[in-house]
């Protein structure tokens, strides 16, 4: 499980991430990703712990962060058109 001080750690490397971008689109993604770990602790079913597996956390991080960068891709959310 995830612990609560895992998914900060996270979000304020996301933030860190978004304040030194230029990037607006680097920027929303990581607004996406911050939303998506708020998501994560907020909506969890079962309880969680307050030591947690690195690991865990940055498997989730690495699959968010690696969107598709080619000239016909419109963004990570499904939405984007």
């Amino acid at each position: 499980m995830i612990s609560y001080n895992q998914i900060v750690i996270q979000i304020e490397k996301q933030l860190h991430k978004a304040k030194l971008e230029t990037n607006e689109q680097t920027t929303r993604e990581a607004f996406a990703a911050i939303r998506a770990l708020c998501e994560v602790a907020l909506d969890s079913s079962t309880p969680v712990t307050p030591s947690s597996s690195f690991v865990q956390t940055n498997q989730v991080m690495s699959t968010q962060s690696t969107a598709v960068k080619e000239d016909d891709a419109n963004g990570e959310s499904l939405f984007d058109f």
